[in-house]
């Protein structure tokens, strides 16, 4: 009896650390992930000037790396980072959206053979987690009840997984509106979309698996399929047989996500957007909510869909008219942004 509680202590303790660890992988993963695209950059500029002789100085909307190799003419400073994209409308937001969600729900049928041996990662590492819950989320459980600080953290990192989730992008878009930041409001568009479409999907999964929640039966794992979804109806049924994928874990990566990949210039940025998902994913299980291994697919299925929202809408074409003086002639340029076979270009 002795060596069972300490085989289950050891694997609740393990699937902890792993998740502990997890920020600090993926924020590795972003940094990693910009480097690489930073290299295949290949930037050109574009401008025309009010009189040919003229050398030209654009506006401080296109970086300095995008000027042909000429003298250098006089005017303001110009940023080093490139343009952002344009102002977004009901109707670019509807159209992207669709065509995220083309991609998401399409994804089965377009995997790649390098996306075949993170998938069987994933569902083995899934079924171990499966095979554990009830051990794991026991262990979960008994820590919470020995430790103050858990009983009183746990029930408020957990609503970051939902109105704290869709409050941060509200403060975002706030933010971006008051103080005409286009970063802010591009990341609180960009973060909707993002939990908009995990929400989506995640609804889908539950109904399809109908796994039963642990706070019902004492934490007996019981899955029903479909079946499961028809049982919401019955009496007392509502949200019994909706845990698996975790819910609050999909909507907190996906914002995670799309935060770290917003703001990856900063290390620390990434490293506290993840934290705090996966803060939320273990107090699925502390909150007799959801087993880990809900928390871990739903948390998978966020960040993927995160970086997916995030990676199209840079791919997708902007432009930036500017204008400018050189040398007492006015000038005009118009700046393109577009990724093609992950080469970024800007025309």
């Amino acid at each position: 009896m002795g060596e069972m509680l300490v085989k289950k202590s050891k694997t609740w303790a393990a699937a902890f650390l792993l998740l502990a660890s997890l920020p600090f992988q993926l924020a590795a993963r972003d940094q990693a992930s910009e480097v690489q695209e930073n290299s295949l950059s290949r930037p050109f500029s574009l401008s025309i000037c009010g009189n040919p002789s003229a050398q030209p100085t654009l506006s401080p909307a296109v970086p300095p790396t995008l000027l042909p190799s000429t003298p250098q003419a006089t005017g303001p400073s110009l940023p080093a980072a490139p343009p952002r994209g344009g102002e977004f409308s009901l109707r670019s937001i509807s159209r992207d959206f669709l065509k995220d969600a083309g991609q998401i729900w399409s994804y089965p049928v377009h995997i790649r053979a390098r996306d075949i041996l993170p998938i069987v990662g994933l569902a083995a590492l899934t079924g171990f987690l499966i095979g554990n819950d009830e051990a794991i989320y026991r262990g979960f459980r008994d820590y919470r009840d020995t430790h103050a600080w858990v009983r009183g953290v746990s029930p408020v990192i957990t609503q970051m997984g939902s109105y704290g989730a869709w409050g941060t992008a509200a403060i975002f878009l706030g933010v971006g509106l008051i103080a005409q930041d286009a970063r802010s409001k591009e990341t609180a568009v960009l973060a909707s979309s993002a939990m908009l479409q995990s929400e989506i999907l995640v609804l889908f999964l539950k109904g399809m698996f109908g796994r039963q929640r642990p706070e019902y039966e004492a934490g007996v794992d019981h899955w029903s399929g479909p079946v499961g979804f028809f049982k919401m109806f019955e009496p007392g049924q509502l949200g019994r047989y909706d845990s698996f994928p975790g819910g609050h874990s999909i909507t907190a990566f996906s914002l995670a996500t799309v935060v770290a990949m917003q703001y990856r210039e900063s290390v620390w940025v990434p490293i506290l957007a993840y934290t705090t998902a996966t803060g939320v994913a273990l107090s699925r299980t502390t909150e007799n909510k959801h087993w880990l291994s809900d928390s871990l697919v739903g948390g998978v299925l966020g960040y993927v869909i995160g970086r997916l929202v995030v990676r199209n809408h840079r791919s997708r074409y902007h432009m930036t008219p500017t204008v400018g003086v050189a040398h007492g002639s006015r000038s005009f340029a118009f700046t393109f942004s577009f990724r093609l076979a992950s080469v970024r270009k800007t025309v």
